[in-house]
């Protein structure tokens, strides 16, 4: 079975059409679930955007309205996601207030370091101004830092750190090895981000090598596109599918209500 658990709205500034066109598409890929993970409002933190990339606090109770009506006339699955910055230091914070929405999973992702949005294609200059290993390196703390807190059932697009291709000189698989480590401790799930193939870097987030880590430790995966318009609903899902299965996976992660649930993986060969 194929799932998309990172679809995108509106309301987070930087997507383009309806819910009813993601689910279309979606049911005409015949994907068996989907699932909406727009950005949980910054802004309920107090958090002031320079250019906004989340939804607002006041749209909020209208989001989880349309993806419930959405699943009135869905003749698949629809789960109600979100995807949340993790912010160092407001763990607590953060946990109370998911808890006050009942949704089927949050996705924990990093996109910011210091201020700084290092996934933003307007932002891409920075990096020649910073040391790429030691970048690396901070952005891999941080992200066991956010495993560890256990908010989050999935781990969003995990080394997006690499999206514009820039790569540290010294050798980092202690990066990689740590950072798995710290997800299977944790027991949370990985999302294979199939928006990585087409992005700068050409590779899937998680790239194969954390993929491989994995499968040898038994963490399990999830998928998802991060699909921004209704075109990209499914897609990159049968190659990701195929990637797993070469790895070894045989079951894929489904969330309800905050549980997960592990099914078979399947794929067209």
């Amino acid at each position: 079975m194929f799932v998309d658990y990172h679809l995108h709205t509106v309301r987070c500034c930087h997507a383009s059409g309806s819910l009813a066109e993601y689910l279309a598409e979606a049911e005409k890929k015949g994907l068996a679930e989907i699932g909406f993970a727009d950005h949980f409002p910054l802004d309920l933190f107090g958090v002031v955007e320079d250019e906004p990339l989340t939804m607002r606090a006041s749209e909020l109770p209208d989001y989880i309205r349309d993806v419930e009506l959405l699943r009135q006339q869905a003749n698949i699955p629809v789960r109600l996601g979100v995807e949340v910055e993790y912010l160092p230091g407001r763990e607590r914070e953060t946990a109370e207030m998911l808890a006050g929405y009942g949704f089927d999973y949050a996705i924990g992702s990093i996109h910011y370091l210091d201020g700084w949005d290092f996934t933003h294609p307007g932002q891409i200059e920075r990096y020649k101004l910073e040391d790429i290993d030691a970048l690396y390196e901070r952005y891999f703390t941080l992200v066991q830092q956010m495993v560890a807190s256990r908010l989050f059932q999935i781990i969003g697009h995990l080394d997006v750190v690499k999206k514009f291709s820039f790569f540290p000189r010294r050798r980092w698989e202690h990066l990689l090895e740590n950072t798995c480590r710290a997800i299977k401790q944790a027991d949370v799930c990985v999302e294979l981000n199939t928006a990585g193939w087409r992005a700068p870097v050409g590779e899937a987030y998680p790239a194969e090598a954390f993929l491989a880590k994995c499968s040898e430790m038994n963490v399990p995966v999830t998928m998802g596109s991060d699909a921004h318009k209704p075109r990209d609903v499914g897609s990159g899902l049968h190659r990701a599918a195929l990637l797993l299965h070469n790895l070894g996976f045989k079951e894929i992660a489904t969330f309800n209500a905050g549980q997960r649930q592990m099914r078979p993986l399947t794929w067209s060969g």
